[in-house]
């Protein structure tokens, strides 16, 4: 029986704003969910796509984060002092044979610049970004390990539902990871893998540290990570004032503030 058009697009609508808000859904999971033959699901995406509101990966779909969200590149030219504040705070907090993650983007991306630029002996590193590892695999005795997933050109980084599974196994003695920002109702980022790479790594980890620029304070994102930053240690250049301005619930919350 053939579906009414208006049904088929409704459809549409809402597979493109799922995968949006999940950041890539395959094949299997689209099906089962919209109750549709999985031919009928790449008919959908490959009409997605045509319509540039997705990216066809094998076996599913990703959404256009890498095409839309501004670049790296981009990124890197905004807030540079606030970001090498932020890095070179959190550098110091790094000791001989420690195991780290560093996040994707400019912020963490500082990060392991400033613990390349004042190396110490016997790290394990593991990022998805591939400008953090090619920045720390410079230095001899700072170990790389870089996660699987779909390679984003724009982003320079590996990203997807493997991510999270690829650090089973892994124990960190310190994360470092970004946000879109923090405000009254917790912290917020751009698709639902990243953010459950960041849930993870609560359990993976002896430390999380939330590294954010002034500009992420009273900021929100299309996808919640935390309504606390309970078990996190904040590393920021906004101010005491700032927190309390944007009624951050910080809840005894260890905030390091990066001069």
């Amino acid at each position: 029986m053939k579906v009414a058009r208006h049904i088929v697009e409704a459809r549409r609508v809402s597979i493109a704003s799922l995968v949006r808000q999940r950041g890539y859904l395959p094949i299997q999971v689209i099906s089962q969910r919209f109750r549709i033959s999985p031919a009928t699901a790449r008919r959908d995406l490959d009409e997605l796509v045509s319509q540039r509101l997705l990216t066809r990966t094998h076996g599913g779909a990703l959404s256009d984060f890498n095409r839309d969200f501004a670049s790296l590149a981009e990124r890197r030219t905004t807030e540079t002092e606030a970001k090498h504040l932020i890095g070179l705070s959190a550098a110091a907090m790094v000791k001989s044979g420690m195991t780290l993650y560093i996040d994707a983007g400019t912020t963490p991306l500082a990060v392991a610049e400033a613990i390349a630029s004042r190396p110490v002996s016997k790290l394990r590193v593991v990022t998805p970004s591939l400008s953090a590892a090619k920045a720390l695999a410079q230095i001899p005795e700072i170990e790389v390990h870089l996660p699987g997933g779909l390679y984003l050109g724009r982003q320079e980084m590996l990203a997807g539902p493997q991510a999270s599974k690829a650090l089973r196994g892994w124990r960190f003695d310190l994360a470092f990871v970004g946000a879109e920002g923090i405000n009254a109702k917790g912290i917020h980022n751009s698709q639902a893998d990243i953010v459950a790479v960041t849930q993870a790594l609560l359990q993976l980890s002896g430390k999380v540290v939330l590294c954010l620029t002034k500009s992420k304070v009273g900021m929100s994102g299309p996808v919640s990570v935390a309504s606390t930053l309970k078990g996190f240690t904040l590393l920021t250049n906004a101010t005491q004032a700032d927190l309390l301005k944007a009624s951050i619930p910080l809840s005894g919350t260890p905030c390091i503030f990066a001069r």
